[in-house]
């Protein structure tokens, strides 16, 4: 590029600058495009006038961050010329990619995150929430002072069972509910019950997470491909497994359905041996955009072999870590014989305020709210696609339920440097291949085989839409658009 070329105009969202000033955060921002040759050496940037008119900030602002930038050699200014890009080939920035949690804890921030499971907090109903807070705090008994029982408080249990029979055609005691502080800990709990000898076996591709808290615990555990219909249980039945997790009403990330055939398999597989179970997570099953819920395993379960886990977190908000599992009664007496001596790892006062937000209506009325919600997001995500670059060199596959779509695109990029283009442009990525889990034989030949088909050779990516921002969509389709050369 010439000297004298004009570059285009300059646009950064001065909303995401968090703490820094808007001078600190235009300088870092044109110093970063320099340092990674997205602005080339000799690169005219914009006048001082013009890129405040564009950005909405005073002069001053740009004059500041342009000093700045002279002073470390990144811009020089030409008299009555105007500003232009130095040669920094030879400087390296760290990327974004490869930055690691401070000691702080944080992650790096990103424009937006697509790979978080995350929810939009908007829409909780925090007065609604805050008014049953303040009654559990100001209740005249000192019940919830007390110690409460090991498997949490009857008040939530009872709204749990009773909101299971509403919804999810299952038929539960409150006494094989127990609730706990998130479904890890849960997961974790039924590891030390059912043993060490216990082998665990999980869907492939799936939560790499249930998968290394079976290894933290010491149990072995398999993964076990999926096709169309989900896990194979011919293949389960090979694996030597004694227990299954499985997501049948909404597989991650593939979005798939188990289909009554195979549910019917799996129940045959369970009942072929005594110590068979089969663990049913049931998240994100809610949010379904077309005909009714999909029935959980559980409420056709006829010989006690299903364990239901589900939480709180994803159709509230993330922070209430209030996870609760159903265990069949022989489970529940074992539980109760070997783990009862842990105490209930949730507030009461949380539990309580949850019992009240249940029995009032409040948390199908907000499912229901968010339902739409995100059934709006994602033809809004979909249309932003269809309108963009992208159309051009992908296809999304979608299955009308979860809050993410798979997004095959064509390129020739390799899965890292998408991750690396992605993080320059201020996206945190996550592809279909992030949720393959290998043992220590690495994956399964059949795995490898289903995955090639799957993909059909494209690049597939977990798009999590249910963070993003309405004002930030279109910006984030954009970005996401430039991280593939094709779509130039």
């Amino acid at each position: 590029m010439s000297a004298s070329q004009q570059a285009g105009m300059l646009t950064y969202d001065l909303r995401s600058r968090g703490t820094s000033s808007l001078y600190e955060f235009l300088y870092q921002s044109i110093r970063k495009d320099i340092a990674r040759g997205r602005i080339p050496c000799g690169t005219k940037l914009p006048s001082k006038r013009n890129l405040a008119q564009h950005l909405d900030i005073g002069v001053a602002t740009v004059t500041a961050a342009y000093d700045q930038l002279i002073t470390e050699g990144f811009v020089r200014t030409e008299q009555r010329r105007g500003y232009f890009v130095e040669d920094v080939s030879e400087f390296r920035c760290k990327p974004v990619a490869s930055q690691v949690k401070g000691s702080d804890g944080e992650d790096p921030e990103y424009f937006v995150d697509l790979k978080a499971n995350r929810t939009s907090v908007s829409l909780f109903p925090a007065t609604v929430w805050g008014r049953y807070m303040r009654e559990a705090l100001s209740l005249p008994s000192d019940n919830l002072l007390r110690s409460i029982p090991f498997n949490g408080l009857p008040e939530l249990r009872r709204a749990i069972a009773s909101y299971l029979r509403r919804t999810r055609g299952m038929d539960v005691s409150p006494d094989c509910i127990i609730i706990g502080a998130g479904s890890e800990y849960l997961y974790g709990r039924l590891l030390q019950m059912l043993g060490p000898t216990t082998t665990f076996a999980m869907e492939n591709p799936g939560y790499r997470k249930f998968a290394a808290i079976s290894k933290a615990f010491g149990n072995p555990w398999r993964p076990v491909p999926i096709d169309e219909s989900g896990l194979l249980v011919d293949e389960l039945e090979e694996s030597g497994a004694d227990v299954v997790h499985v997501s049948p009403a909404n597989h991650f990330p593939t979005g798939i359905v188990m289909p009554i055939k195979r549910r019917l398999e799996l129940f045959e597989w369970a009942n072929s041996a005594r110590k068979r179970y089969i663990i049913e997570d049931d998240y994100d099953s809610e949010f379904r955009y077309s005909g009714r819920l999909i029935m959980p395993l559980f409420a056709d379960d006829a010989s006690d072999k299903v364990i239901y886990l589900n939480a709180f977190s994803k159709t509230m908000v993330p922070s209430l870590r209030i996870s609760y599992m159903v265990l069949p009664p022989k489970l529940l007496a074992r539980y109760v014989d070997t783990m009862s001596f842990y105490s209930c790892t949730v507030s009461s006062f949380e539990q309580y305020a949850l019992a009240r937000f249940i029995d009032e209506g409040h948390l199908e009325r907000h499912i229901n709210r968010t339902r739409n919600f995100y059934r709006r997001q994602r033809e809004a995500v979909l249309r932003e696609i269809a309108q963009s670059p992208l159309a051009e060199i992908s296809h999304v596959e979608e299955r009308n339920a979860g809050t993410h779509f798979l997004l095959y695109v064509r390129t020739r990029l390799t899965h890292d440097q998408v991750r690396q283009r992605g993080a320059e442009q201020g996206l945190n990525i996550s592809l279909f291949n992030d949720y393959l889990l290998r043992d220590g034989d690495g994956l399964s030949e059949r795995t490898t085989k289903r995955f090639e088909q799957y993909s059909n050779g494209e690049t597939a990516l977990v798009l999590n839409y249910a963070g993003i921002e309405p004002e930030r969509l279109s910006e984030t389709v954009r970005r996401l658009a430039c991280v593939f050369p094709e779509c130039e």
